[in-house]
């Protein structure tokens, strides 16, 4: 190399250098908007997943009230049941005793 060249090769080392910083340059751009991409993302599967979970929770709460109340309503039905088992008997036994009927009904 001859002092004639230095410039020109110093030069042409500092335009590489300018771009291979502005590639950078541009792929830093990029991964950061790659990233903000990924933190909106990221948020809106969190607040998703949120209301899902307050979603499943209230679910979760009506299948209780909904065995609650079977439980409530197949104790009512037992009740009425017999109830019923026994104004029928009632009936059947003042019948009978007007008229002098048989056995009572099973």
């Amino acid at each position: 190399m001859t002092n004639g060249n230095q410039p020109e090769d110093i030069n042409a080392r500092l335009n590489d250098i300018d771009d291979r910083l502005d590639q950078l340059g541009d792929e830093l751009d990029l991964i950061r908007t790659i990233q903000n991409g990924m933190r909106r993302e990221v948020r809106t599967t969190s607040q998703t997943t949120a209301r899902l979970e307050r979603t499943v929770n209230r679910l979760a709460d009506i299948a209780r009230d909904h065995q609650v109340a079977l439980r409530i309503l197949e104790r009512n039905t037992e009740r009425d049941r017999q109830e019923f088992r026994t104004e029928i008997r009632r009936i059947w036994e003042y019948l009978r005793d007007r008229n002098g009927g048989s056995s009572p009904p099973s």
